[in-house]
């Protein structure tokens, strides 16, 4: 059965709240579904704060210098041929009368911007780290946290203050996630890969720290996936700490809320993306009518429909959508579930505008991959795990098959293949605020 969106005038207004993975890859469906025969006409808009899309599962090796920063920031305006930018931010919603309004540069005062169709995929907004602590949100993050670590073994390998260098060779990375694994792994191995540049130290003086709030690594993956992930960074001589949060942390020491302190001079902010009850959410969602699970997200129907809010769509880390597999519970928020979703949703949109019936999105189709190590990940495919060194290809085959545009997929597989024989060299590439810039 189609959902009673109801039939609306051509050109229909399609406006997309959100370029990040979700939002992007609805518009890209959108603009190859409205370009077959026979599909109705419809102006896409996108509402999003920066005129790129930053392929966040790519940061941490941008961050380890294993791949160009450039890599990482896709610009939205050479990847959507006829989808509409609006760069500024939605603050707040009419559902009544479909009306988004949307603060843009131009002026403080938001702008009405109607629409017939409307897709909320603003994402979650991400908890501020500690004060002194290192974030990984953003390449500008990618590039301070390159630049700190290899400023902390600059430092041990030049004082003979035994605590300076104890503190300095000590990397804490709080949250157990895909992101938190991903980082930890990348730049243990950036560290390991320059430790001959700087005599007197060695493998064994560092020391790397995962610690993680919950029972278990990786929340978002099967119980499975957790274990192989602990076992394989305490091979590679990492300490997990489950059950454990940071307490207060200043440089040179970190106290934990089990009571343990850990002196460092490196705290890496790497919250898992699974939302607890009573977490605040996204600031448009607070909308009147919207329904909101307890930790956050939009309440959706398996076709990716908000439920009871006709015209209204959701995908991504914002949107709980039920996971068939487990009864009562709602997909993990990763950039897998947010591209598969993108398409569901797409396909249905138009779908409604047909008057055709709806499909449900399939959770078992999406995977997870995780980097642990250089020629070690895993990847859960269709309800099944591969590990080791065809966990890291197949990790890296599904991000190629994930980036847009065949240009950019060819350059980042030239950069891997030429990185096999001839492996970059990490170097610090400026701080928060500056422009992201190449090696010369």
């Amino acid at each position: 059965m189609p959902l009673p969106h109801g039939v609306v005038k051509e050109p229909v207004r399609i406006l997309v709240i959100g370029g990040g993975h979700a939002g992007t890859y609805t518009a890209l469906r959108l603009e190859r579904l409205l370009r077959a025969a026979g599909a109705p006409r419809a102006e896409v808009r996108l509402v999003t704060p920066e005129p790129y899309l930053t392929y966040r599962p790519l940061l941490a090796a941008a961050a380890a210098g294993t791949l160009s920063p450039r890599h990482v920031l896709v610009p939205l305006r050479r990847v959507l041929r006829t989808t509409r930018l609006l760069l500024g931010e939605a603050v707040s919603l009419d559902l009544a009368t479909r009306t988004a309004y949307v603060r843009t540069p131009a002026g403080p005062e938001a702008a009405p911007v109607p629409y017939d169709a409307l897709v909320l995929t603003p994402g979650t907004t991400p908890a501020p780290p500690p004060p002194h602590a290192l974030a990984l949100h953003s390449l500008a993050d990618a590039l301070a946290l390159r630049s700190h670590v290899l400023a902390q073994l600059d430092l041990a390998s030049s004082t003979r203050d035994p605590a300076v260098r104890e503190a300095a060779l000590c990397f804490v990375f709080f949250g157990g996630g895909c992101a938190g694994v991903d980082a930890l792994t990348a730049l243990r191995a950036m560290a390991e890969r320059v430790l001959s540049q700087y005599p007197g130290l060695h493998r064994d003086d560092l020391r790397w720290v995962l610690a993680e709030p919950g029972e278990r690594l990786l929340p978002e993956a099967p119980a499975n996936a957790g274990t192989y992930a602990s076992r394989a960074l305490r091979r590679g001589g990492a300490e997990i700490r489950l059950g454990a949060a940071p307490r207060t942390y200043r440089p040179g020491l970190l106290v934990l809320d089990d009571g343990d302190s850990l002196a460092t001079r490196t705290l890496v902010h790497t919250p898992s993306a699974v939302r607890t009850p009573g977490a605040p959410p996204h600031p448009l969602l607070t909308t009147p009518a919207l329904p909101l699970t307890p930790d956050g997200r939009l309440r959706c129907t398996r076709d990716l429909a908000v439920s009871g809010t006709p015209h209204t769509w959701a995908a991504g880390d914002s949107a709980a959508v039920p996971d068939p597999g487990t009864p009562g519970a709602t997909c993990a928020p990763h950039a897998g579930h947010a591209h598969g979703q993108a398409h569901v949703l797409a396909d249905n949109l138009l779908a409604t505008l047909r008057g055709e019936p709806t499909r449900p999105y399939d959770a078992k189709n999406e995977g997870l991959y995780v980097a642990l190590g250089p020629h070690d990940g895993l990847a859960r495919l269709h309800g099944r795990t591969l590990t080791g060194r065809p966990g890291a290809l197949l990790l890296r085959a599904h991000h190629l098959s994930r980036l847009p545009t065949a240009r950019r997929k060819g350059r980042v597989l030239t950069e891997w293949a030429f990185a096999a024989l001839f492996p970059r060299e990490p170097v610090a590439l400026g701080t928060p605020g500056t422009e992201p810039g190449e090696p010369p």
